[in-house]
């Protein structure tokens, strides 16, 4: 009995070190899969304020600035708003951090705008940043349009 081999322990044990390897490369491309397609999951339900029946969007053409203000849903915390502001002469993005908005809240805002440079203001679109699973995501799916701005003064 001069042969020798692998013991069926050691062959044991390295077949299920190659399962739990070939298990974890499987996991992390779904996972990496799963992220690159996913979509805000939850209803964050960001909405206009409405006063006095009437919206809360409008432009203060002697501050040179759009005045909004926006309510959040019951089901999330928001952590910050990407206003879009698309004009008939230029776009612009405005990332707010500090617009933090509690479950059912509320957030008064205000974006530099100058509409004798960047023209009348066609579209309005403010995006909700919230965390999910420990990370920040921006929801464009869940962002809120508004297409008429009033001026402030009338």
């Amino acid at each position: 009995m001069d042969k020798r081999g692998i013991s069926p322990v050691v062959v044991t044990f390295l077949i299920i070190g190659l399962a739990v390897g070939l298990g974890i490369a499987i996991m992390n491309l779904g996972k990496a899969y799963v992220q690159e397609e996913a979509q805000c999951p939850i209803a964050i339900g960001l909405t206009a304020a409405v006063i006095n029946e009437q919206q809360s969007f409008c432009y203060n053409q002697n501050k040179r600035e759009i005045e909004f203000t926006v309510e959040n849903g019951v089901n999330i915390n928001v952590n910050g708003l990407i206003v879009n502001v698309i004009g008939s002469e230029k776009a612009d993005t405005f990332e707010l951090n500090d617009a933090k908005i509690t479950k059912a809240g509320a957030y008064v805002g205000r974006v530099p705008y100058d509409s004798s440079k960047d023209g009348e203001i066609r579209q309005i679109k403010i995006s909700p940043k919230v965390v999910l699973y420990d990370e920040e995501q921006i929801c464009n799916e869940k962002a809120l349009l508004v297409e008429k701005i009033e001026d402030c003064g009338a």
